[in-house]
């Protein structure tokens, strides 16, 4: 499959996975629709494995890492789950394009990667786009609002910690698959844990559009579209594949002011270009030392 083809699928699927969350929400704990999401894509996960026969065998050390790897990820799921129960799936998207913002910092105090002029300036107009586009709501002190905003704040600096530990877990010469199979697994555990830790109880929808969205996020947002981003990395490099993170978010708001009635201020459009704006500066050309193609990455800066 050519690269526009990859770049278009996963770019679409990870566009939509926001919206797909919403219909998960409501009888189910979000901790447990999450476990149940993770159980599908890590079975997927194994099949692929087995398929490439890929050895998934890691030391007990390394288990640890990926256990670290599946908490991290726990936290960045609950919590984008818990944040579309209190805003708009588009505006959660937005908010989580704050993670390649926080990968600059950590990157730079974990690993030594270089911050250029070109990666502050993109960085800042980014945070900047941020601030504007949530400033008013939050002035106000809406409380769902705020709760919804802080969700998706955590969850955004989750998924960049999942990222550091992916590039230790790729430094030590773990595959692809092999990280994701495991991080998939510990995270299916560490949810099925926090259903009663939270105070919940496992339930399960029968539901058609409760059905539909758990697959649809099982199988194409967390194994289809992931495996399409693996394979255009391999074609075009991480920097370029890497503008799929500047499309998703506004796929994301697009389709949730179809089907949610966002409505649009002009505080919203100044946001929304600050951000791409900064994205498109920060992917312009290599802002920081790249990582290796073999590293792991994850799909949480492009969807959920």
């Amino acid at each position: 499959m050519n690269s526009i083809a990859l770049f278009i699928i996963a770019s679409l699927i990870w566009g939509t996975t926001w919206i797909a969350i919403t219909f998960q929400l409501g009888d189910v704990a979000p901790e447990a629709s999450v476990s149940y999401r993770f159980a599908i894509a890590s079975i997927g996960m194994l099949i692929i494995a087995k398929w490439q026969r890929v050895d998934i065998r890691v030391s007990w050390r390394a288990q640890l890492w990926m256990a670290l790897l599946g908490l991290f990820y726990t936290i960045n799921y609950i919590s984008v789950y818990r944040a579309e129960a209190e805003i708009s799936s588009g505006l959660v998207a937005v908010a989580g394009s704050g993670i390649l913002f926080f990968n600059i910092v950590l990157s730079r105090v974990l690993f030594g990667y270089l911050i250029t002029r070109q990666l502050a300036i993109g960085s800042l107009l980014g945070l900047a786009g941020i601030a504007v586009l949530f400033a008013p709501d939050l002035i106000a002190f809406e409380p769902r609002y705020a709760i919804g905003v802080s969700f998706a704040i955590v969850a955004a600096l989750a998924a960049s910690s999942a990222n550091m530990v992916a590039v230790k877990n790729g430094n030590a010469g773990h595959s692809i698959i092999t990280t994701n199979v495991w991080w998939m697994i510990w995270c299916t555990v560490f949810t099925a844990l926090a259903v009663p830790l939270t105070g919940n109880s496992f339930s399960f929808s029968w539901e058609p559009s409760y059905l539909a969205s758990l697959f649809y996020l099982a199988i194409f947002g967390s194994i289809v579209a992931f495996t399409s981003y693996l394979s255009l990395m391999k074609n075009v490099g991480p920097s370029k594949a890497g503008y799929i993170a500047v499309i998703t978010p506004v796929l994301a708001l697009l389709i949730s002011t179809v089907f949610e009635d966002l409505v649009w201020k002009s505080t919203d459009y100044l946001g929304v270009l600050l951000i791409i704006i900064g994205q498109v500066v920060i992917f312009k050309r290599k802002a920081v030392t790249p990582l290796s193609d073999d590293e792991p990455h994850d799909d949480n800066n492009k969807r959920s």
